[in-house]
């Protein structure tokens, strides 16, 4: 159920005091209209929080491929390398099942189809009986496409065997290939934080451009949490605003140490642009995220960034980690003299 003033019958008591919070009411100003204490406001702010990650989770790469225009899909799918379309597969394998809405349905299929991978087969299979024309005839292209490269394939591997003198096995379907080079971006992946660095300190610009756009793609499609830290550890070195749309998506992410790293690389870019997500993030679970929110918000905080800063290092006195509450503090000191 959506919290808004509307719904005020179905809400819960928490989510009330949520709508008063973004009606630019500070915790101290809905504690008097609620006559609650300060703490219980923090906590049914924190509360709040929780279930919007528990219940939406986060915007993950393929949801927001979903939101591309057909230029903009058809550039993506052009860019990638064998690793990102396989990763790329793997997530539209786990999204197909659950997958409810028809537009993003058309758009699965229309992807299975320009990959022309058989594993999107029995998919697209069931999408021709669909109820919806326009669902059964994407489907019905999209088989045709991936039938049509098969038997592509299938002609070309038989004509490379015959001018190598190779005798052909007719009933072998697939053809084991292992010879394809590790990408660059997979090989900076395996190095250490030092080695990473050095790295990215040698890059060409024109070098930095191709790498920055393999680094958002990777992003969009991994599904190793380990590997996508490092990619959003990269994000914040390479202080590049572009990277930010993903990141404030990121924030929202169930791993704790994902929303961690995903702060920090905001922290590090630094931009105006990511003050409401920073203000959020005050609330994270996480004490470190906290943390970084509060450093970040000492650079690119407002009045309303100070207010909420002021009022979450009265209430949380005495349950919030010191090192937190030293960030709260180390913030509002700053933000009084500039804001």
């Amino acid at each position: 159920m959506e919290i808004k003033w509307e719904n005020i019958d179905e809400l819960e008591d928490y989510q009330i005091t949520y709508l008063l919070y973004k009606e630019s009411l500070n915790v101290n100003q809905i504690a008097k209209v609620r006559n609650m204490s300060p703490q219980e406001i923090a906590d049914h702010l924190i509360k709040v929080q929780i279930e919007k990650r528990e219940e939406e989770r986060k915007k993950d790469s393929l949801e927001i491929y979903l939101t591309f225009n057909k230029e903009e899909r058809l550039e993506f799918l052009e860019g990638m390398d064998s690793d990102e379309i396989m990763y790329f597969t793997r997530k539209m394998l786990r999204l197909i099942p659950i997958e409810k809405d028809i537009r993003n349905i058309m758009i699965l299929a229309w992807t299975a189809g320009e990959l022309a991978d058989d594993e999107f087969l029995e998919f697209l299979e069931e999408l021709i009986n669909h109820e919806n024309d326009d669902v059964r005839k994407v489907a019905n292209s999209a088989i045709k496409k991936i039938k049509n490269k098969s038997k592509e394939a299938d002609k070309n591997k038989k004509e490379k065997k015959l001018e190598e003198n190779i005798p052909i096995n007719l009933n072998e379907k697939n053809f084991d290939n292992n010879n394809e080079k590790k990408d660059e971006l997979q090989s900076f992946l395996g190095l250490d934080k030092n080695k990473r660095l050095d790295f990215l300190d040698r890059l060409k610009p024109e070098k930095m451009i191709y790498f920055k756009r393999k680094v958002y793609k990777r992003i969009l499609t991994e599904y190793n949490t380990d590997d996508l830290i490092v990619l959003i550890w990269t994000t914040g070195e390479l202080k590049d605003e572009n990277f930010l749309k993903i990141l404030h998506n990121l924030t929202e992410h169930r791993n704790s140490d994902v929303r961690r790293i995903t702060y920090s690389a905001i922290r590090k870019i630094g931009s105006p642009k990511s003050r409401e997500v920073l203000e959020l993030g005050l609330l994270d679970s996480n004490p470190q995220t906290r943390q970084y929110c509060a450093k970040a918000l000492l650079k690119v905080g407002n009045r309303h960034s100070l207010n909420i800063l002021r009022n979450l290092y009265r209430a949380r006195q005495g349950v919030e980690k010191d090192y937190v509450l030293r960030a709260y503090r180390e913030a509002i000191i700053e933000l009084e003299k500039s804001v």
